[in-house]
């Protein structure tokens, strides 16, 4: 609706007579600006509202409503939001509005925006901006910076992005059918986020529109190319397929080529494959302490960001130990003896334990042994006894201080050596370890002072 200021300011009292003022204390007049400050017939400009005091401070808490026009050139576009030319502030507005690229003017000339509170015509506002007659725009340049063209991706949607002519109307065209708008902004750049992608190759161009949303410029056109396909878990083999407790395996899975993850879930243990050829991806690994059938959960990723998971995709059976409980116990106090076929390989223990603490984390080190195949760390239960944790191929162990308590947690480490014969041997484990694994009580100290004066600040303030 378009209104002159002299009827629009005569029908003010007969629209809220009887209305209660919802003028905030100390509003004094609004400041108006108009961005850019100078623009053509017809190009979007910026409306910016501020409501402020006499020291031209903003007025957080004003929820007035005003109305908003132009008298110079009644034929002005406005924000579409506007509601017969008027405006509700909000609490979220906090006494400042911006409408983008909302106002466009249809005539040349000094222009004007006026903006009034409906319950009291003193408070208000004026912004003026210098329109020149528009250029014949015959061809204007219009490029896609982003996607480039030939590109692969593995989903349905993308973002675009580009450069033209500043505050033009921007046309993407998708597949020859599909189109959606945008706006350049002041430095002629544009973006916009599409969705509406298929399965296989895509076309996307762009056009640049005048005022009379005339095309005036194309872009070239760039392909691109989704492959949203899941990667496929074709086999899983495991060699043996059951084994004694912590005794070593091998497990090869057949699956896509090129995979950039690979990986296996055991006893809450994640291991990563590796690929040895094409498709085929294996690692070593050992089986939990206990006895029972494991599930073997995997996880596949490709490089374009797909993952496929499956659970219970093959089962790990750990029999039952040869050796009785009280064997067991009497095992781990006595020394591990090698075959005498490998008399280089005779008394093996971890040696140089070195603990190193982090703001982030923990770090046990060690002495390499020689002839280690790897070394397998161990976690100390409450109950004394010593639960797997993983293999690490290096002489290092390291775990992150998580969580909001202090906490401290006992750990052990084993050599894992192969005999002549290719039978995997464990030596004894070091000596026990105290590790932290949450954070200091300082860190603890400080976040609580923190928090405390956060909350303190926070019911000041209200």
């Amino acid at each position: 609706m378009k209104l002159t200021r002299k009827l629009i300011l005569s029908v003010i009292p007969l629209l809220f007579l009887g209305y209660s003022s919802v003028l905030a204390a100390g509003i004094d007049h609004f400041e108006v600006k108009l961005s850019p400050e100078s623009a053509e017939v017809g190009e979007p400009l910026d409306l910016i509202i501020e409501a402020v005091d006499k020291n031209n401070a903003i007025v957080t808490d004003y929820n007035g409503t005003i109305l908003i026009f132009s008298e110079s050139d009644p034929e002005t576009e406005l924000p579409t939001i506007l509601d017969e030319n008027t405006y509700v502030f909000s609490d979220t507005d906090q006494g400042k509005i911006t409408f983008e690229n909302a106002v466009k003017f249809k005539a040349a000339g000094t222009q004007d925006m006026h903006i009034y509170d409906l319950n009291d015509d003193t408070v208000l506002g004026v912004a003026e901006v210098q329109i020149t007659q528009k250029e014949v725009e015959e061809n204007i340049d219009i490029d896609i910076l982003s996607p480039e063209n030939g590109l692969t991706i593995g989903e349905n949607k993308i973002n675009i992005s580009g450069t033209t002519k500043k505050n033009h109307t921007i046309k993407i065209i998708i597949n020859g059918t599909t189109e959606v708008s945008t706006t350049s902004n002041d430095s002629g750049l544009y973006e916009k986020a599409l969705e509406s992608l298929i399965d296989g190759e895509n076309t996307i161009k762009t056009q640049v529109l005048n005022a009379d949303e005339e095309v005036v410029g194309e872009s070239e056109e760039i392909k691109i190319q989704v492959e949203s396909n899941l990667p496929q878990l074709k086999n899983i083999k495991l060699t043996p397929s059951e084994v004694d407790p912590e005794s070593g395996f091998e497990i090869e899975i057949i699956a896509n080529k090129g995979l950039v993850e690979v990986s296996v879930v055991i006893d809450d243990v994640l291991t990563k494959l590796e690929e040895t050829e094409e498709g085929i991806y294996k690692a070593n690994i050992f089986s939990p302490k206990k006895a029972g059938s494991y599930k073997i959960d995997t996880v596949l990723k490709d490089e374009l960001g797909h993952e496929t998971k499956e659970l219970g995709s093959s089962n790990l059976v750990v029999n039952e130990s040869e050796h009785n409980a009280a064997d067991i116990e009497k095992e781990t106090e006595t020394p591990v003896v090698i075959n005498e076929e490998d008399p280089e390989i005779i008394d093996i223990k971890i040696s140089g334990l070195k603990l190193t603490k982090l703001k982030s984390k923990s770090v046990l080190t060690w002495d390499q042994v020689s002839g280690a195949e790897n070394y397998a760390v161990y976690k100390k239960l409450t109950s004394g006894e010593l639960e797997f944790v993983e293999n690490v191929v290096e002489p290092r162990f390291e775990i992150e201080i998580t969580g909001d308590e202090i906490q401290y947690e006992y750990f052990a480490v084993k050599v894992v050596t192969k005999t002549a014969s290719g039978e995997l041997v464990f030596s004894d484990p070091s000596e026990i370890t105290k590790i932290q694994t949450g954070p200091e009580i300082l860190i603890l100290f400080i976040l609580s002072l923190f928090i405390g004066g956060f909350i303190f600040m926070t019911k000041r303030k209200a």
